[in-house]
């Protein structure tokens, strides 16, 4: 029933999310229709599709090791993409009352399926009403994962309902928010993007630490820590006023000090934060340097999702010690120091 189905992609606050409105399908129905062997027909239930509701023979090509077909090689909906029912929505970081009241209400729909993220909060996830799945984004399986979120969506149009993909941090910085759309036009449809504030700028505030601040830093530069194929992106090089904030970064953070280091000039007393699950019950902030922040952020277990902020901007308005030296070490909060 294309004329009902919709797609929307939400994007959430603070290394969060952001939601794509597509249709769903029942907790069971990737079993009924997922291929099993190399043939390459199924039956697959199509409610509306040609105005009978009945199952339908469509072409399913050969799966891949997860059972899943090449998304390139899914049937489109329709010749041009089409626009469907009004849907979208907008989040914040973990904490669902800072939610925006549109991303609240198309969480709220019963007849939704939300496709997820892996590292989305538990504390949103406990908002949706519908039926939730979520992507096996694990280390390793990034490209299975992608090919299995893309089926979900496709399986859920052939039926008309509607899907709302629910994307973590930036999706359309260093993200694969742009690839996401241009699939989904490959299918003949249109989401409608619904964008949430950037995790750049929020992650670091939720740890009171400004990107700018008048008299210590008048840029901001955004990166990540990996490229394509798991390259290392081309560095910043040091400006003393000059901010940087990396996302998709904590796993390579020893190695991205030392090139910052012996590659860009920064020096090491740089001081650099980590923001990690912002906005979320269980947000931490650790405080070091370009020489001890590896090690602090190995020695309290720093996990994604995580913000990297660099520069003189995040001691500004932490609090000093009885020398007036800025705080290290793993922050509860803004102001209170847990361990030095």
């Amino acid at each position: 029933m294309m004329q009902n189905s919709k797609t929307t992609l939400l994007c959430l606050t603070l290394s969060l999310s952001s939601i794509s409105s597509f249709t769903l399908l029942p907790a069971n129905f990737q079993n009924d229709v997922a291929p099993t062997s190399t043939s390459t027909h199924r039956a697959l239930y199509v409610d509306g599709m040609g105005g009978n509701g009945e199952y339908a023979k469509v072409d399913v090509p050969p799966p891949n090791e997860w059972g899943i077909p090449d998304s390139k090689t899914l049937d489109p909906f329709g010749n041009t993409p089409v626009e469907q029912l009004e849907n979208g929505g907008e989040s914040r970081p973990g904490d669902p009352d800072l939610l925006t009241v549109k991303a609240f209400r198309m969480l709220q729909d019963p007849n939704a399926l939300v496709i997820s993220d892996r590292l989305v909060s538990p504390e949103i996830l406990e908002v949706v009403k519908g039926e939730v799945k979520v992507a096996r984004k694990l280390p390793g399986c990034a490209e299975l994962a992608q090919e299995e979120i893309y089926w979900w969506t496709h399986l859920g149009l052939a039926q008309g309902k509607h899907v709302i993909r629910l994307k973590i941090g930036d999706p359309f910085v260093f993200g694969r928010g742009g690839e996401e759309i241009l699939k989904f036009r490959s299918y003949g449809v249109e989401a409608n993007v619904v964008p949430g504030v950037s995790a750049a700028f929020s992650a670091p505030l939720l740890a009171n630490i400004p990107v700018t601040h008048r008299g210590v830093a008048n840029q901001v530069v955004m990166c990540t820590g990996y490229g394509r194929e798991n390259t290392s992106p081309d560095l910043i090089q040091y400006h003393k006023e000059q901010t940087i904030v990396f996302l998709m970064a904590v796993g390579r953070l020893r190695e991205l000090c030392d090139r910052l280091v012996r590659l860009a000039g920064y020096p090491k007393d740089t001081p650099v934060a980590i923001v990690e699950k912002a906005g979320c019950p269980s947000q931490r902030t650790v405080v070091g340097n370009m020489e001890t922040i590896a090690d602090l952020s190995a020695k309290h277990n720093v996990q994604a999702p995580s913000t990297i902020v660099v520069g003189a901007v995040v001691n500004v308005l932490l609090e000093k010690d009885n020398n007036k030296e800025a705080v290290t070490g793993l922050i509860q909060n803004s102001t209170q120091v847990v361990y030095a």
